[in-house]
C-alpha cells in the first residue's frame, strides 16, 4: 500500500523493522508502536525487514524497498519521519529525503554502526557527517554515541537525546514457553541467561560472547553440577548455529539450551532465571540488560559500553574475569536482587514521544 492522497499521510511515519524476526531494534519498535497506539498519536510504521505487519499501524514495505524509498522522498507529507535502522541506504537516502522534502528528521542510533563510518576516513565518513547533520534530532541509545555525536561531529547537543531503547514489556501478552524450556528451567538450578546471534564478529571475535558462554559453564560445572544457562538467539547463519548446538551438546550435555526459534517474548525466560550474562566485546544500550533489571534478574556483563549502574561489570572479553564475576553474583544473589528491584527504570517510549511534541511545536 503506498499513501497518494495529503489526507491519508500519517503524521508521524516511523521507518524501521517490526518482529518477527526479534531483535533490539525490533522489539523498540513494537513496543513503541504499542505506546503510540495507547495514546491515540497518528503514525504509521513502514517495516522494511520482514513481511510482517499489524494494518494500519504497521505496512510491511520489504518486498520493494528501494522503490518505496523513492516514492517516500519525492511524495510524503508527513510532520515527522523517524527512521530507526542500522542500513547504511536507509540512512543515506534519508538524508536526501530531508533535503528534498519539508517536515522534521529524526534518527536513532543504536550501536556502533554510526562509529564505524565515520572511522572509514572516506566517502561513508563524509556521507555519514553530511546525513546526520541534516537531522533535525537525533536519538542516541547511550552516552558514548550522545558524546560522538555532539563532540565529534559537532551537532548541537540541543538536537541530540540520550534515550536508551528498552521500553517495558507487556507480561500479560507474553504467552506461554514452550514445554521443552519450562523443562529445563525446573531442572537446573541455579540458572542463567543470555540473548544473541551466532556469526556477528567484531575485531575478529564473536559479537555476542557465544564461545565465552559455553566456556563459563564448563568452569562453574564442578562446583554447580546442576547449572544451567539458556541462550534464546535472535538468528545466524543455520550452518554455524547448527555447528554452534552441536559444540553445546558434546562439551557440556545438556547443561546450556540453546533456543533457535524466535521466541515472542524472551521476558518469561529472564524472569525465571537468577543471573543475566552479557558478554558481548561490542553494543548499543542492550535492550535485554534492561530488561532483565526491569524484571528483577542481576546482570553480569561485559563493560565494552556503558551500562546501567546496576549491573556487575567484568573486562571486556577477560574469560577469568567474568567467570569471576559470575561466581560473585551467585554468591550474592540476595543482596543483588534486592538492589535490582529497587531500581527504577524511566519512561523512554514517553521521551520518544516529547521529541516528537517538541518538532511539532517548533514547525508550527
Amino acid at each position: 500500500m503506498f499513501e497518494t492522497e495529503e489526507n491519508k499521510w500519517p503524521e508521524i511515519a516511523l521507518i524501521g523493522s517490526y518482529p518477527p524476526p526479534y531483535g533490539g531494534i525490533s522489539v523498540h519498535l513494537q513496543r513503541l508502536v504499542e505506546r503510540m497506539k495507547e495514546d491515540g498519536v497518528d503514525f504509521r510504521l513502514y517495516n522494511t525487514l520482514s513481511k510482517s505487519q499489524q494494518f494500519p499501524y504497521v505496512v510491511s514495505v520489504a518486498d520493494s524497498k528501494v522503490m518505496w524509498y523513492l516514492r517516500f522522498c519525492l511524495s510524503h507529507r508527513c510532520k515527522i519521519v523517524h527512521l530507526v535502522s542500522t542500513s547504511w541506504l536507509s540512512r543515506v537516502m534519508f538524508g536526501i529525503m530531508a533535503c528534498l522534502r519539508s517536515g522534521k528528521y529524526v534518527l536513532s542510533i543504536h550501536g556502533r554502526s554510526i562509529s564505524e563510518k565515520l572511522r572509514s576516513h572516506g566517502l561513508q565518513s563524509r556521507l555519514t557527517r553530511w546525513f546526520l547533520r541534516r537531522m533535525d534530532a537525533v536519538i542516541a541509545c547511550n552516552p558514548d554515541i550522545e558524546r560522538e555525536c555532539i563532540e565529534d561531529i559537532g551537532l548541537d547537543r540541543r538536537k541530540v537525546s540520550m534515550v536508551p531503547a528498552f521500553i517495558p514489556p507487556n507480561l500479560q501478552q507474553a504467552g506461554e514457553l514452550p514445554n521443552y524450556v519450562k523443562e529445563f528451567v525446573a531442572s537446573h538450578t541455579p540458572r542463567l541467561c543470555a540473548v544473541g546471534w551466532i556469526g556477528s564478529i567484531y575485531k575478529g571475535e564473536e559479537v555476542y560472547g557465544t564461545d565465552m558462554m559455553v566456556e563459563l559453564v564448563e568452569r562453574l560445572k564442578a562446583d554447580y553440577p546442576d547449572i544451567g544457562l539458556i541462550l534464546s538467539l535472535n538468528g545466524g547463519d543455520e550452518t554455524k548455529i547448527e555447528q554452534f548446538i552441536k559444540n553445546c551438546r558434546r562439551r557440556l550435555s545438556d547443561s546450556m539450551l540453546v533456543i533457535a526459534e524466535s521466541l515472542k517474548e524472551v521476558s518469561p525466560v529472564i524472569r525465571d532465571c537468577d543471573v543475566f550474562v552479557r558478554p558481548t566485546n561490542t553494543d548499543g544500550d542492550s535492550v535485554s540488560i534492561r530488561e532483565a533489571l526491569y524484571l528483577g534478574t542481576p546482570v553480569v556483563s561485559s563493560d565494552a559500553v556503558p551500562r546501567p549502574e546496576e549491573c556487575v561489570l567484568f573486562r571486556n572479553r577477560c574469560m577469568d574475569d567474568f567467570e569471576e564475576k559470575v561466581r560473585y553474583a551467585l554468591s550474592n544473589l540476595h543482596n543483588l536482587k534486592a538492589s535490582v528491584k529497587a531500581c527504577k527504570m524511566p519512561d523512554n517510549a514517553g521521551k520518544v514521544l516529547e521529541i516528537y511534541k517538541n518538532l511539532k511545536e517548533r514547525a508550527t
